[in-house]
């Protein structure tokens, strides 16, 4: 026998869609209620609903609404105890198990759901959360109507896009809302993939971009200003190539005063050597040398050859018999490959697009990022193909990041009740 599953986010499920019983409404110490506006739902820290109307009895009471499974969570989550939660007119619970107040003691009506939600409403949503399946509506997934699964995914890419300008937007704010400086510190964080991305941003902050743009008409020193930050010129090769870039280094440390970063930051093991740190560190050199100015690059540029062709390049000659320095290897270009580059410009260019937009206001930014997202083809990866199974196919990487955000954020924890696929199962 399936044991009913209760947690907030149906609760918040119900309360957003008024799937539950509003017909002579009453609060747990016997009080006409009548809900005038619900509010809407907050994402951040404080109470979980907020601009929400009530009118008890006689009065009109504006302000917030919190939820909880039982009224006791209330002191459990500490809320008596927080002064931001002095705001709330309305405690929602599932079952009411005590009265609550706020700090300065002042009682906060409660109204309880436990007999006004609809049987069925409990019944689908215990399912999908009991389901151990790859994806809880593994079974459901093809009764859901295509419209609701294409509105859903083209939702979850502005979602994606939201979340990973998080990171930007904190690089902007060190950089004095630096642009340049801070599309040249995103697009170091990812030439490093996931292994490399700490000790590359570290790199790129190392290496302030006025001196790349003091120096970007000079491949040799660039590669000398990298190589020599990154921790690697520390070593001792009997190698030209090495002992020159040393050598311009030296010069140039002393002029910049600069302070290399820890060469034990970079890994190279479990790796493709393609992928090493050193081969990543010369295609950027290769890069810096022939854009002017990345931000301006990724931003005002509509074409998408023409931001292929930005991170086109391949490396010095030197790196074209080498992985690492003084370990001579078969000859081989080391271009950037096809699939990095569309990598890089959903991570980074696409990302850069999107915050720039939000930091203007200006949502034709916004839109031409996603519409690039959707000139690429789609990624191929475990969750792309997984969905693919279910009979969702995926030809962008808008819908591949979707799906991305989909399984990992809403399928893997289960928050069916926030996810419009699992609303449209949990009612049927």
């Amino acid at each position: 026998m399936l044991v009913p599953v209760i947690r907030e986010d149906l609760l918040y499920y119900v309360w957003k869609t008024k799937s539950f019983d509003l017909s002579n409404l009453k609060t747990t110490d016997n009080r006409k209620i009548e809900i005038v506006q619900f509010g809407s739902q907050n994402y951040d820290s404080g109470p979980d609903f907020s601009n929400g109307k009530v009118k008890i009895e006689d009065t009109l009471w504006i302000g917030n609404v919190e939820m909880h499974v039982y009224s006791s969570d209330w002191e459990k989550h500490c809320h008596d105890l927080d002064k931001a939660y002095d705001t709330v007119i309305l405690h929602v619970v599932y079952e009411h198990d005590k009265e609550v107040y706020t700090t300065s003691e002042q009682y906060i009506p409660c109204i309880e759901l436990k007999n006004r939600i609809n049987q069925n409403v409990i019944l689908n949503y215990s399912q999908l959360i009991a389901n151990n399946n790859w994806i809880p509506c593994e079974r459901l997934l093809l009764h859901v109507p295509k419209h609701i699964i294409s509105f859903w995914l083209q939702r979850l890419i502005a979602e994606r896009l939201e979340v990973k300008t998080k990171r930007l937007k904190s690089i902007l704010e060190s950089t004095n809302t630096n642009w340049e400086e801070t599309a040249y510190i995103f697009l170091f964080r990812y030439m490093g993939a996931k292994v490399n991305m700490e000790p590359f941003e570290s790199l790129a902050r190392a290496l302030p971009y006025r001196l790349i743009q003091s120096n970007r008409n000079d491949i040799f020193k660039l590669e000398a200003l990298l190589f020599g930050q990154s921790g690697m010129l520390e070593a001792n090769y009997d190698d030209e190539y090495f002992l020159l870039l040393k050598k311009e280094y030296q010069f140039l440390r002393k002029k910049y005063n600069l302070v290399p970063i820890s060469v034990i930051s970079w890994k190279f093991s479990k790796m493709r050597p393609v992928g090493f740190p050193t081969i990543r560190i010369a295609q950027l050199a290769q890069i810096l040398f022939q854009t002017d100015r990345i931000f301006s690059q990724m931003t005002y540029n509509d074409d998408i050859n023409a931001i292929r062709e930005v991170f086109n390049v391949k490396p010095s000659h030197y790196w074209e018999s080498h992985y690492r320095f003084g370990k001579e290897s078969q000859a081989v270009e080391k271009k950037v490959g096809k699939g990095f580059i569309d990598q890089l410009i959903i991570n980074v260019v696409c990302p850069v697009i999107f915050a720039y937009g939000k930091y203007l206001s200006d949502e034709s930014y916004c839109q031409k990022a996603i519409d690039l997202l959707e000139t690429i083809k789609s990624e191929q990866n475990a969750i792309v193909r997984g969905y693919k199974k279910l009979g969702i196919k995926c030809k962008t990487a808008s819908e591949s990041q979707a799906l991305v955000r989909l399984k990992n954020v809403y399928c893997d924890q289960k928050r069916c009740a926030t996810c419009a696929i699992g609303n449209a199962i949990i009612k049927l």
